[in-house]
């Protein structure tokens, strides 16, 4: 059985965020060649495939990278990395989506952050792991055609 554009798409994205999930977890740093991957990744699939469409690629890509930035600015908490990934990821897949892999990732760092009582978290990690759960859901739901 042949794999579709989507999977593929989100096969390769997979690599560098596992990998920005990994050293975020031992070194609370975001390589940056794991973001512009993904943003690349993003760009190349922005012509081979008509969905996400152009404005919710780039509605993806502003609106969580303000968000997270303003965050970021006023509470702290949330590093530039964190917020260059979710950037990234939003363009890649789209605002719909990102907004699911941000459901899925969310609660479980609040959680984190509570029962570790720490201001800032790995978010990769979690971000990872929303990715993870929306790709399984979308796989076993067979809507990645």
């Amino acid at each position: 059985m042949m794999m579709s554009p989507r999977e593929i798409d989100m096969l390769l994205c997979a690599i560098p965020l596992l990998w920005a999930a990994l050293m975020d977890w031992k070194k609370r740093i975001i390589p940056d060649w794991t973001w512009i991957s993904i943003l690349l990744i993003g760009g190349v699939s922005a012509f081979l495939l008509p969905y996400p469409t152009p404005a919710q690629r780039i509605a993806g890509f502003l609106l969580p990278g303000i968000c997270l930035l303003l965050l970021a600015v006023k509470y702290g908490g949330v590093g530039g990395g964190d917020v260059k990934l979710a950037a990234a990821l939003g363009f890649c897949f789209g605002l719909n989506a990102l907004a699911a892999i941000l459901f899925f990732a969310l609660p479980p760092a609040c959680v984190y952050a509570k029962a570790t009582r720490q201001r800032s978290v790995p978010l990769a990690v979690f971000l990872c792991i929303g990715f993870f759960i929306y790709a399984g859901v979308l796989f076993i739901y067979g809507l990645t055609c």
